[in-house]
This record gives C-alpha cells, structure tokens and sequence, in this order.
C-alpha cells in the first residue's frame, strides 16, 4: 500500500508499506524461486522501496487505518495484509516498523485515550517461580497480597528475567528492557502536543481531553491485564505504565534484524478505573494512536536522512 494524496511530501521518496503481522526482514533475504509470489514480490521491491513496515494486531486498530485514506493500494502493486508472515520475513526491504495499537494503563494518571509513546519495553512473562523457602529472591512476593494482612505464602515469589536477543554481527545480549530506536523517538518528541480526538460524536465524549505522554515503560505479555494489585506492582516495582500483548516481540524482531523501531499505545482501559462508564469510548485508544503514528511517517518523511 501506498501513501495518499494526503500525505504527498514523502510519496516522492520512499513507499509506506502496510504490513499488518509481527515480523521483520533482512533486506537480504529472498523467496525460493519456486514460491508463486516470487516474482510480485521482487517487482515490488524493485519499485519502490525501501519500506517502513506499519504493525498493528487488532481489526480494531486497522479501522481508523482504512478510514483515514492516507493509505491506499498501489494500483500497481497491491500488497495488502494478505501477504503471510513468511513473505515478510524474507522478502520485503523492511527498514523501519511503526508500531501502535492499544494498551492497558496501570498508572492511573493515565486517561482512556492517552497516548503512550514508551522508549522501552519488557517481557514480564518471562519469570521463573522460586521454591518456598529458597534464598533467592524474587520481585513478585505473594505473600504481600494476602488478605487481609501480608504474611508467608507458599506460592513463595517470582523473579523476573531477561530474554536472549540475536542479532547479525554481534554477540547475544541478556536483556530485560528492550529499548525503541532513539533518534526515533527524538523526532517523536515532537509529537509531544498533537490534537488527539476526544469525543465519537457530538454527546459521546472522553472526560479529559487525551494527550500524547513520552517517556513511558511498558510491559509485554500474553495475559490481559485486569488485576488492579499486579498492575500497582508493575507501576512501583518497573515504573511500567502501560501494559500490552504484542509491543515487546516487534522490538525484539526490529533489534535482531537492525531495524528502527518505535511504538505507539494508545490507553483503552486503566486497571482498576471505571470500565463500564468508559466502554464505549475506548475505541478511540486505536484511533489516537493511529492519528500520532501516521503524524510520525511524516516526519520520517522530512528526515530521510535517518533512513
């Protein structure tokens, strides 16, 4: 897909690719000759790249994205969510991914929303439980959240770990904080006052008007996250304010293949807050972040030098 009309200034210098899956390429990697989108693919790359790689993982992320128009099918070369994973990874000249979505908030300073742009991230399902009794000691105790006082609880704790990062040329790293592109997110720091949108119509609106927030930490795991206690601990113990599924693998696949990477989240729930009042408004999460990722493309567009 290409930009729209709407965002002509970058049109004349590289494509933007919507590539809506979880993975990255190596620019040197191809297709097996014999795959049938062998010869689309390499047209495409002849064409126009090199891309930047837009990851979203939800339909409901992917609707401001075709209601804005500034993404449209090449007439040419149509590529389009369709494409599998497996194509991506290793054929298309990926040199930078977007990534945004929607995200649990477990600081409550944080409004449904919000947009949150973290310059890192975590895995915090990757832990390992300690034995009752052991010496070692990990962050997560349980028995401060007996009820109704704080005392020995067999469960014992977790201790959070680092993951393994590969990458090309360079030996493996143990890392627990995985960090976005840094001169990526300076140019997003211009993005600090952008006008996000705070009501669906004319009656239906967002108590506060919803702000762009840097500077954030967030968390990746497979669990959503609903659990008012757990989401205090990650605020006090990481300084973690938004929590998602998906951030921290793109940042993980972006460091292993050497490609920029930034992520936008935008608040749709605050564990503990009042859900039910808000439930109709937290689609607007998808859309803000959406609004402050594609303000972002332009600015790449402007800075072509860091491409």
């Amino acid at each position: 897909m290409m930009m729209g009309s709407g965002m002509s200034e970058s049109k004349c210098w590289f494509n933007i690719q919507l590539l809506m899956l979880m993975l990255l390429v190596q620019q040197s990697m191809q297709l097996r000759w014999n795959h049938p989108l062998h010869e689309v693919v390499d047209q495409i790359n002849r064409h126009g790249g090199p891309y930047v790689g837009l990851v979203l993982a939800f339909l409901a992320e992917e609707r401001p994205l075709l209601a804005s128009r500034l993404f449209v099918p090449d007439s040419d070369f149509p590529v389009n969510a369709a494409i599998t994973p497996e194509i991506l990874l290793q054929a298309f000249d990926v040199r930078g991914v977007v990534h945004y979505g929607i995200a649990g908030g477990t600081d409550t300073s944080l409004n449904v929303g919000d947009v949150g742009v973290a310059n890192y991230f975590a895995f915090t399902s990757s832990w390992k439980w300690t034995q009752f009794g052991s010496t070692d000691r990990g962050e997560l105790k349980f028995g401060a959240y007996n009820l109704p006082s704080a005392g020995g609880n067999l469960l014992a704790e977790l201790q959070f770990t680092p993951v393994q990062l590969f990458s090309n040329g360079k030996a493996m790293e143990e890392l627990f904080w995985l960090p976005v592109d840094p001169h990526w997110y300076q140019l997003a720091i211009q993005l600090k006052g952008l006008k996000l949108q705070r009501c669906l119509n004319e009656t239906l609106c967002l108590p506060k008007q919803p702000k762009v927030v840097l500077g954030l930490r967030g968390s990746t795991a497979n669990v959503f996250l609903a659990n008012e206690a757990y989401a205090k601990f990650l605020l006090q113990q990481f300084n973690i304010s938004i929590a998602d599924e998906e951030s921290a693998s793109v940042l993980m696949t972006s460091l292993s293949n050497g490609v920029p990477c930034i992520v936008f989240r935008g608040v749709s729930d605050v564990a503990g807050g009042d859900h039910l009042a808000l439930a109709g408004l937290s689609s607007l999460a998808a859309v803000n972040s959406f609004t402050v990722a594609a303000k972002f493309v332009q600015l790449i567009a402007r800075k072509k030098a860091t491409f």
